[in-house]
C-alpha cells in the first residue's frame, strides 16, 4: 500500500506538472483557442445529468430531483453533507453513531452515490464528515437510479457535484466561531490562466477544529481542492482535479447509549452523555485524482473520465452493551476495538452523447460504458484477555478516564477482497410533440474475489434492467410524468451461515407533474411512487460467535407522495421545501423499518428585505413523525419533533460580510436515530458568527 501512495502522489504531481506547462504552451504559441462563449458554455452548470446522463432540466427529467446549491449552503453554514441532506425531501439521515451515518429515502437506504454525475458502487455509509466546501450542490434523486449508477436501488441517489474554475478571476474567505469551541476556515479562488480565458483553475482550502456538545468529543478536519481545466485546439477540453481530506475525531461513540433498563423503560439522560473513552479515535484518510478529457466530434460529444479513490480509515473504539439497572445503573459492559480498514479503487466512465432525426424530430442518445474495480483490506487489533476495558462499567454518565487505553495486539487480516463492475448502458429522449419519451437499458455485471472474517466474498451477479419516462407538456408551464425502472442490487452482505445474500431486486415507478411558476425560477411538484424490493439485505442483532451482524434477505414494498417547491419565488425569496409520506411493509402487510418516519417535512426560505441595503435573513425548519424499534414492553420510540434554525447575514463593507447563525432555537432533545437498539441525543441549542471577504 505503501508504494501504491507514493506512486499516486508522483502521479497526482505529474498531472499538475503537464497541465501547468499545457497552459504555459498554449498561452505562448498561439493555437487557435474556443471562442469565450463557447467556454462559458461548457463551464455553466445549467442543467442536471444525475437522473438520466442527458441535459434535462429538473423541470423536464420524469423523476423528483432536489438541488441545494452552494449559496443555501453557505448561508445556513451548513459544512458538511449530513447537514444539507437532512434539508432535503424525503432523505432522512441516521447518524448512528458519531461518526458513522446512514441514509435513506422512501424507506430504503440510499446505497448509490455520484460525483459529477458518474455513478459509485456499493458506497452504502458514511463515516466521518464529507466536507461541503468542495461542491458547488448537492442533489437527491429519489426512486430507482440504475441507468446511471449501475445498480438499481428504490431509494434514490446522492449527486455531489464539484466546483470548477470560472471565467473570471474570483473568491472568498471566511473565518466562523461558535459554541462548543467551533473554529472553522476557509479560502475558494478561481483563477483564469490565459488572457483568453482557455485555461483555469480553482483552489479550496477548508479547516475546521471544534468541541462538541457531546462530552470528551472533539473533531478536526482538513480538504484541499484544486482543478485546472482548458482547451486543446479547437475542439477538445481537458480537466484535472486533485481533493484531499483528513479527518479525525476523538473521544467518539461506538455503538451509543442504552435505551432500555432493566424494567424495560427507556432511559433518559443527559444530552451531553456518551459512552466514548477520551483515548478513543476515529481517522479518515480520503484522497481523489480525475481527469475528464471531452472531445467535440461534430453534433457529438465524446466524454472519458478517470477516477481513483484511496481511503484509509484508522480507528480505536470503545463499545458499551447490556442493560442498565434501573435502580443502579450498574449491568454495562465494555468491548474495546482497534481497526483498520482500507479501500482503493479505480474507475473508467465513457460516453458518447449526440442526437439524430427520426420520424419527423430530432432525438437525444447517450452511450455508456463504465468500469471500476475496489481493493478493500480491513485489519483488527485485539485488546489483551485481561485488560479492565472488557470488564463491567460503572453507571452512566461517565467522565471518560475510568478505563484506560489497552496495550493493543499485533494486528489480524480480518478481509481481504476485489470488488469489479462492469456494465454498458444506452439511453434515448425521443421528443415525439408535446411528449418526450425517455428509454434506457443498463447492463451490469459485478463480481467478488476474497475473504471476509474467514468466510469467502466469491459471488459473480449480472442484469440486464430497463428504464422508461415520458412527460406530456400539458400546458404552459406544466408537464406530467411517469417512470418506470427494474431494480437490480448485488449485495456484500453475508448471512448468519456466511454465504452471499444473493442479489436484491424488485421495481419502481413514479407518477407526478412538475410546474415552473414564477417565470420558471420556481419549480414546484408532485409525485406519488410505488416501490417494490426483494431479498433486500436487513442487518440483524450482533452475533458474538461470528464477530459481526449478520445478515438476512426480506421483502418490502413502499408506496406513498411528495410535495415539492424550489426556486426563486420572487427576487427576494429563496425557498427549498418539501413534505413526504410514506407506508412501509414487508410480504405480510406488517409494518418494517419502523425507525424511519413516515412523515417528514422541510421548509428552507432566505429573504432579502429590501429595507436595509446588503440585510439576508433565512430560516429552516425539519420536521419528522414519530418513529420506534421494537414491541411492548420493550419499546423504544422518539416522538415527533422539529428541529428549527436561521441565520441573518449583512453586508457592512463593500465586499465584507457578517453572518450570524442559530441551530436548534428551541433546544429541542431528541434521539439522532432508531436504527439501532441504542441512540444518543442531537446537538442542542448553538450558535456561529462568521465574517466573510469576496473578491
Amino acid at each position: 500500500m505503501n508504494n501504491d501512495w507514493g506512486r499516486f502522489h508522483r502521479c497526482a504531481l505529474a498531472v499538475a506538472v503537464g497541465l501547468a506547462s499545457a497552459t504555459q504552451v498554449y498561452a505562448e504559441s498561439g493555437e487557435p483557442a474556443l471562442e469565450e462563449m463557447y467556454i462559458t458554455g461548457m463551464r455553466a452548470e445549467r442543467s442536471s445529468k444525475g437522473a438520466t446522463g442527458l441535459d434535462m432540466s429538473l423541470f423536464e427529467t420524469p423523476q423528483s430531483v432536489s438541488s441545494v446549491d452552494a449559496a443555501f449552503i453557505d448561508s445556513f453554514s451548513l459544512d458538511d453533507a449530513n447537514q444539507v441532506l437532512r434539508a432535503i425531501t424525503g432523505v432522512n439521515v441516521d447518524e448512528v453513531e458519531t461518526d458513522r451515518t446512514y441514509y435513506n429515502a422512501r424507506g430504503f437506504e440510499i446505497k448509490s452515490m455520484q460525483v459529477d454525475g458518474t455513478g459509485l458502487p456499493f458506497t452504502w455509509n458514511v463515516v466521518g464528515d464529507i466536507d461541503t466546501a468542495v461542491y458547488e450542490k448537492i442533489e437527491a434523486i429519489r426512486g430507482a437510479n440504475g441507468l446511471l449508477t449501475g445498480t438499481g436501488n428504490p431509494s434514490g441517489t446522492i449527486n455531489y457535484v464539484r466546483k470548477r474554475p470560472t471565467n473570471d478571476f474570483q473568491g472568498n474567505v471566511s473565518v466562523a466561531a461558535g459554541s462548543s469551541s467551533y473554529k472553522r476556515a476557509t479560502a475558494d479562488v478561481s483563477v483564469p490562466l490565459t488572457d483568453s480565458g482557455s485555461w483555469a483553475a480553482r483552489g479550496v482550502v477548508a479547516h475546521l477544529d471544534t468541541g462538541s456538545y457531546l462530552d470528551n468529543y472533539e473533531r478536526q478536519r482538513t480538504v484541499v481542492y484544486g482543478v485546472v481545466d482548458g482547451q486543446v485546439g479547437s475542439t477538445t477540453a481537458i480537466t484535472a482535479g486533485y481533493t484531499w481530506q483528513k479527518a479525525r475525531s476523538e473521544g467518539v461513540l461506538w455503538g451509543a447509549l442504552p435505551m432500555l433498563d432493566s424494567n424495560n423503560q427507556q432511559t433518559d439522560y443527559p444530552t451531553s452523555t456518551s459512552t466514548t473513552m477520551d483515548w478513543t479515535n476515529w481517522e479518515t484518510d480520503n484522497s481523489n485524482l480525475f481527469v475528464e478529457l471531452a472531445q467535440e466530434l461534430g453534433d457529438w460529444h465524446w466524454k472519458t473520465s478517470v477516477n481513483y479513490n484511496n481511503y484509509e480509515e484508522p480507528s480505536e473504539l470503545f463499545y458499551t452493551y447490556g442493560t442498565p439497572d434501573a435502580e443502579t445503573g450498574l449491568g454495562l459492559v465494555g468491548y474495546p476495538g482497534k481497526y483498520f480498514s482500507s479501500n482503493e479503487q479505480w474507475m473508467v466512465d465513457s460516453t458518447l452523447a449526440g442526437d439524430f432525426d427520426a420520424f419527423g424530430s430530432n432525438h437525444d442518445l447517450l452511450f455508456g460504458v463504465n468500469v471500476s474495480t475496489a481493493a478493500n483490506g480491513y485489519l483488527s487489533y485485539a485488546a489483551p484477555a485481561d485488560s479492565p476495558a472488557w470488564g463491567a462499567l460503572p453507571p452512566l454518565p461517565w467522565r471518560g478516564n475510568e478505563i484506560a487505553r489497552p496495550a493493543w495486539e499485533e494486528g489480524v487480516e480480518e478481509s481481504d477482497f476485489t470488488t469489479d463492475v462492469q456494465r454498458l448502458y444506452a439511453v434515448a429522449n425521443w421528443h415525439l410533440g408535446d411528449f418526450d419519451v425517455i428509454t434506457g437499458i443498463n447492463h451490469v455485471k459485478a463480481e467478488s474475489e476474497g475473504v471476509s472474517f474467514g468466510d469467502p466474498m466469491d459471488w459473480s451477479e449480472q442484469d440486464t434492467s430497463p428504464y422508461l419516462g415520458v412527460t406530456w407538456k400539458m400546458a404552459a408551464g406544466v408537464n406530467l410524468y411517469a417512470s418506470y425502472s427494474d431494480i437490480f442490487e448485488p449485495q456484500e452482505e453475508l448471512d448468519a451461515q456466511s454465504n452471499n445474500v444473493g442479489p436484491a431486486e424488485g421495481n419502481s415507478v413514479e407518477l407526478g407533474a412538475k410546474f415552473e411558476l414564477a417565470s420558471g425560477r420556481l419549480i414546484a411538484s408532485v409525485a406519488v411512487f410505488k416501490e417494490q424490493q426483494d431479498n433486500y439485505a436487513e442487518e440483524q442483532a450482533f452475533d458474538a460467535d461470528l464477530g459481526r451482524s449478520p445478515y438476512k434477505g426480506i421483502d418490502v414494498s413502499s408506496e406513498g407522495f411528495e410535495l415539492e417547491a424550489q426556486g426563486q419565488l420572487t427576487d427576494s425569496i429563496h425557498v427549498l421545501a418539501g413534505y413526504t409520506q410514506m407506508s412501509l411493509e414487508d410480504e405480510n402487510d406488517d409494518k418494517v423499518r419502523t425507525y424511519i418516519p413516515r412523515r417528514t417535512l422541510n421548509l428552507g426560505v432566505t429573504y432579502q428585505p429590501g429595507l436595509l441595503s446588503g440585510l439576508q435573513v433565512g430560516s429552516l425548519l425539519t420536521w419528522q413523525s414519530d418513529i420506534y424499534i421494537g414491541s411492548e414492553p420493550a419499546k423504544i420510540s422518539q416522538d415527533s419533533y422539529a428541529i428549527w434554525s436561521a441565520y441573518a447575514s449583512y453586508g457592512f463593507a463593500e465586499n465584507w460580510e457578517l453572518s450570524v447563525n442559530l441551530d436548534n432555537i428551541t433546544d429541542e432533545k431528541y434521539l439522532t436515530s432508531l436504527y439501532w437498539d441504542q441512540s444518543y441525543y442531537g446537538e442542542d441549542r448553538s450558535a456561529q458568527a462568521k465574517i466573510s471577504y469576496r473578491f
